[in-house]
C-alpha cells in the first residue's frame, strides 16, 4: 500500500501536535510527504498507527495484540526511557500515567509497559544507536532518526565579533536546566571573563511537566557570573542564541537518562553556526568525532581549559569553528536524510512512498 493512501492515526506528544516532539519529527515528515492523518483513537480503523511516549501505550499495545496484522503499530521512543530502571520511578510513573488519564488501564511498572509495547510493535523508531541496541532485545525492526528543525530556526549566526566577556548560552527545556550546575564552579572561577545567557521556560515543574512549579532561575542560584535570562519563545529563541559567542551543553554524568539523549540539541546549535562545548555523552562524542571537532569536556578541568581557549579566541577562529560545524550539520542532518529514515522505517512494514 502507498503510504499516502493509508489511513493513519497519530498518537502524538502534545494535544494539538504543536509541541517540538511532534513538529520536529512525524509532523514534519508527514508535511513533506503530503500525508493525511488524524488523532489516533482506540476503536477506529487505521492502516497505520504511530504511538509516542505521551500516548496510551497500554491501550495501543492491547489493541495491536488483539488484532495482529490488520493495523500496523509503529512506536516512537526518541529518548532513553528503557534506561530508567529504578523501581520507585517505574511504579510511580506507571500509576501516575493512569491516574492522569494518559493510559486507559493501569499498567503499574512503566518499564514493563514499554518492553511489552516494544515486543508488540511492528516497527520502532528511536534516536540513537544505544537506544536501538537496548530495544533490539525485544524487537529487531528498529530504525533511528533525528529531529528536523526546519522553520523552528531563524537565520544562522552572521557575525562573530567579541565583547569584553565571552558570552555563553544554554538553551533547552527547563526540566533539563539542572545539568548546568555541573559546571557551576568553573563558571564561578571565570566569573569576570564570561557571562551566561539562559534560554528556557520561566517555570520548571517537578513532576510530569505540570506539578509543583518553581522559577527556573532558582536552579541558577550559586552561579556567580553575570546571568541573562530569556524566556523561550519559538519566534525569538534562535536570535537569543546567535547573539552570543558560544553554546554549552553540560550533562550530569550520573543521570543515565540525560546521558542517553540524542545529539539533536548539538546539531541544532551547529545549524545556527554556534561553537559548542559539550559533555562527552555517547551521542555527542560520536557526532563530534564524525565532524572532526574536539570540544568535549569530561572533567571540570577540561571545561575550564576549553572555556579559557574560547575566551582567548579571536573572532576569525570562532567563525571558522562555527561555519565548519554548520556545514557538517547541514550535510549530515539534511531534510532529505531525515525523510529517508522515516521512509525506510515505514517501508519495512510494507508501505511504499
Amino acid at each position: 500500500m502507498r503510504l499516502a493512501d493509508a489511513r493513519i492515526g497519530y498518537a502524538g506528544h502534545s494535544p494539538d501536535f504543536s509541541g517540538p516532539g511532534d513538529r520536529r519529527r512525524f509532523c514534519a515528515y508527514a508535511e513533506h510527504r503530503g500525508l493525511r492523518y488524524e488523532r489516533a483513537q482506540l476503536g477506529h480503523d487505521y492502516d497505520l498507527v504511530l504511538v509516542t511516549h505521551n500516548a496510551d501505550i497500554p491501550g495501543w499495545t492491547d489493541f495491536n495484540q488483539h488484532d495482529p496484522g490488520r493495523t500496523i503499530l509503529a512506536l516512537e521512543l526518541p529518548d532513553s526511557y528503557l534506561f530508567q530502571t529504578g523501581l520507585p520511578r517505574r511504579y510511580l510513573k506507571g500509576a501516575a500515567r493512569y491516574l492522569l488519564g494518559v493510559d486507559s488501564r493501569l499498567s503499574p511498572d512503566f518499564l514493563k509497559t514499554l518492553t511489552r509495547a516494544c515486543e508488540s510493535a511492528d516497527v520502532i523508531i528511536c534516536s540513537t544507536e544505544e537506544q536501538a541496541a537496548a530495544i533490539r532485545r525485544y524487537n529487531s525492526n528498529v530504525f533511528t532518526t533525528f529531529d528536523y528543525f526546519g522553520a523552528d530556526l531563524g537565520p544562522p549566526k552572521a557575525g562573530y565579533a567579541r565583547g569584553r566577556k565571552l558570552r555563553l548560552v544554554w538553551e533547552g527545556q527547563s526540566t533539563t536546566l539542572a545539568n548546568i550546575r555541573t559546571v557551576r564552579d568553573v563558571l564561578n572561577d571565570l566569573r569576570d571573563r564570561v557571562e551566561l545567557h539562559v534560554v528556557t521556560d520561566p517555570l520548571v515543574y517537578r513532576y510530569f511537566g505540570r506539578f509543583f512549579p518553581r522559577p527556573s532561575l532558582d536552579l541558577l542560584k550559586g552561579i556567580e557570573c553575570d546571568i541573562h535570562f530569556h524566556a523561550w519563545d519559538r519566534p525569538t529563541f534562535s536570535a537569543h542564541i546567535t547573539a552570543t559567542d558560544a553554546a554549552i551543553i553540560p550533562i550530569d554524568a550520573g543521570n543515565r537518562f540525560a546521558m542517553g539523549k540524542p545529539e539533536n540539541k548539538l546539531v541544532m546549535l551547529w545549524q545556527l553556526g554556534m561553537p559548542v562545548l559539550t559533555s562527552p555523552t555517547p551521542a555527542y562524542a560520536r557526532t563530534m568525532a564524525a565532524a572532526g571537532i574536539d570540544m568535549l569536556c569530561a572533567t571540570p578541568a577540561e571545561w575550564r581549559d576549553q572555556l579559557v581557549r574560547l575566551i582567548a579566541a579571536e573572532p576569525p577562529e570562532l567563525e571558522t569553528i562555527g561555519r565548519r560545524c554548520r556545514t557538517f550539520a547541514e550535510r549530515v542532518y539534511s531534510k532529505s536524510e531525515f525523510v529517508r529514515r522515516f521512509d525506510d522505517a515505514f517501508a519495512s512494514v510494507g508501505f511504499a512512498v
